[in-house]
């Protein structure tokens, strides 16, 4: 049984579903706010919104996930605020996990399953329509 057991574990070590390892994990992650959000987190002290509080987590997304974040989510808009974190800092709780809810859009996207305060804002902007320009920094992760 041991001599089974054991080549499963290295196997299961090798390939785990570690939905949150580094290899999954981006350096940074966003949140994109309107400026109502924004103004409620800021009160509260946590991120704050109506969807993902009815989903059970926060909806985040990686660099080069921002564009079809804004595209299906955001048209109405004519400025949001952007938040960025460091993925390091926030533990556990930030898994990567297929799309919800289930749609055109492929990959893993992170959530993040706790109060996000937002002390661990690493970085914010305001960011315009206009295809929504993002910051340089943003873009720069995206593309490196």
């Amino acid at each position: 049984m041991a001599m089974v057991m054991i080549p499963v574990a290295i196997i299961m070590l090798i390939f785990g579903n570690d939905q949150n390892s580094k290899a999954n994990m981006e350096d940074k992650v966003y949140k994109i706010l309107t400026h109502d959000e924004w103004k409620v987190s800021k009160e509260k002290g946590f991120i704050l919104t109506d969807l993902d509080t009815k989903d059970g987590f926060i909806h985040l997304s990686t660099a080069k996930q921002l564009a079809g974040t804004l595209f299906y989510y955001f048209e109405d808009y004519e400025t949001l605020i952007l938040v960025q974190f460091n993925s390091n800092e926030l533990g556990k709780e930030l898994v990567f996990e297929d799309p919800i809810p289930k749609g055109n859009r492929n990959g893993k996207f992170p959530h993040f399953y706790s109060k996000l305060d937002v002390e661990k804002i690493s970085n914010y902007w305001e960011i315009k329509r206009g295809s929504f320009n993002l910051p340089e920094e943003v873009i720069l992760n995206q593309e490196n």
